[in-house]
């Protein structure tokens, strides 16, 4: 299977796995295990389900322990037929972290977020 890494501090809403929330005035802070491997084998799990590279972009991930940030590539692949999608975050030293996975991806096709924030109080 695959290494685990430590625990990534994750700050968002939602998680692949269950979580230790701490509600504040601001939104949730938990932690969060991700599966971590070599690229090429974390590429494996992704090709199971005929998921193709639909973009890039870089990021950062917060440790559990220290705070500290670490940055990473990010890999976005899409299965568009079935609607499976994976999410890989690739680090300095070729470790990839399956950052979240799930069902149901489609295009938004909706408001741009500048005019959904103008209804949302501060």
């Amino acid at each position: 299977m695959f290494k685990r890494l430590a625990l990534a501090l994750c700050i968002g809403s939602l998680s692949m796995s269950p979580a230790l929330a701490q509600t504040t005035n601001t939104g949730k802070t938990f932690f969060a295990k991700q599966p971590c491997d070599k690229l090429s084998k974390m590429l494996e799990t992704v090709k199971q389900y005929e998921e193709d590279l639909l973009f890039l972009g870089e990021g950062m991930a917060f440790a559990a322990q220290s705070g500290q940030g670490f940055m990473g590539g990010m890999m976005f692949f899409t299965n568009q037929e079935t609607g499976t999608w994976s999410m890989l975050q690739l680090y300095g030293d070729g470790t990839a972290c399956l950052v979240m996975n799930g069902r149901g991806f489609a295009p938004y096709s909706g408001p741009k977020m500048s005019d959904m924030q103008k209804g949302i109080p501060n």
